[in-house]
């Protein structure tokens, strides 16, 4: 856990480096139930790390218990920079931090029980400084062009103001030098770049977020086959597996390489939550999913799984599995029970198409 230049250089390399620039201190509240205009008092609260790369670093951690699997190289300032920072100390999580001189954004999560919603609300990420961009670039190239590169780059969420995209894509194209360096992307804002490098080996991301890409580089209406369209944009970006989620009981996975598609059919919790959960359901059999964090739960366990020599399509049920037992947990987000997580795994279908 490093935050001067100096210590950096010579920081080891785990076999995960995750490029987490855009950071949150999250804050979930629960509430009986949300009237609006009016004062609302929760019930319970929690504060925890927030941004995609910090959760993709929790479910890592709590998937295969040790803290040397992945490193966060992250941009904070402020004093939520410096909250964020003990967090991770607290929760063993190993991190290069780049220090900016604004406030890092705060994100507020407000489940209502009554309805079982959530409202996320998230705060302004505020622009990087020149220098923490180029040190934040810097840092990875060095990291990524030593003598032992890490076995995966995983590229998690949006860029803050003032990271440019085109740095992003230069960090993941010094990945050509080594050839060993597995590319993981789980993000879509100004993500072109880094497409367009033709080194993303996988692209998780959900639905609306794949229509979106396809419709950045087509004249065309999109066609609303998910797997056609993922199929294209693997094609033209030479992309070896794109997965796909849509929604909370369906996803779908492309590979390339084998030029196979699968849909995986994902159980539906709240039809037998005594069995998911392995005990009676609190609350008269109800309970509020918190689907926080659980896509980065997912891009987590999946690339874990995959750097464990399992298959893609494997590693990406045991993700679902893992991202939707996290929804059983009502905080902190990403943390999920292993047992719920493997009879969640042994009820998905998959299905080649």
């Amino acid at each position: 856990m490093y935050s001067t230049r100096a210590q950096q250089r010579h920081h080891r390399s785990n076999p995960i480096l995750c490029l987490a620039p855009n950071a949150a201190y999250q804050t979930t509240l629960l509430f009986d139930r949300i009237s609006l205009g009016q004062v609302n008092r929760a019930t319970k609260q929690t504060n925890s790390l927030g941004g995609k790369g910090q959760n993709f670093a929790i479910a890592s951690l709590g998937y295969t218990g040790v803290s040397t699997r992945v490193t966060l190289l992250q941009i904070l300032g402020g004093s939520t920079g410096t909250q964020i920072e003990a967090l991770e100390r607290q929760q063993g999580i190993d991190y290069i931090t780049v220090h900016t001189s604004q406030q890092t954004r705060t994100c507020t999560t407000c489940l209502d029980t009554s309805t079982g919603s959530m409202t996320e609300l998230v705060g302004v990420s505020e622009a990087i400084d020149p220098a923490a961009a180029a040190e934040f670039e810097n840092t990875a190239l060095e990291i990524l062009q030593s003598s032992h590169p890490p076995q995966a780059l995983a590229l998690c969420g949006t860029f803050p103001p003032g990271l440019c995209p085109n740095a992003v894509a230069r960090i993941v194209g010094a990945t050509k030098s080594s050839k060993r360096t597995l590319v993981f992307v789980d993000a879509v804002k100004d993500i072109q770049p880094t497409l367009a490098t033709g080194f993303v080996d996988i692209l998780k991301i959900n639905s609306s977020e794949v229509i979106t890409l396809a419709s950045a580089h087509c004249a065309e209406p999109v066609n609303v086959d998910l797997v056609q369209t993922a199929a294209d944009l693997a094609r033209r970006f030479s992309i070896g597996v794109v997965a796909v989620t849509d929604g909370p009981s369906t996803a779908y996975l492309v590979d390339t390489k084998s030029s196979t598609s699968y849909e995986l059919r994902v159980p539906d919790l709240l039809k037998d939550l005594d069995y998911y959960l392995g005990k009676p359901a609190d609350n008269c059999g109800k309970l509020v999913l918190n689907p926080l964090g659980a896509g980065d739960t997912c891009s987590a366990v999946m690339l874990n799984s995959i750097l464990d020599d399992t298959t893609a399509v494997d590693a990406f049920a045991l993700g679902l599995a893992a991202a939707s037992a996290s929804c059983l947990v009502l905080m902190p987000n990403c943390v999920f029970d292993h047992s719920a997580m493997q009879r969640i795994l042994d009820r998905i279908a998959i299905v080649k198409l």
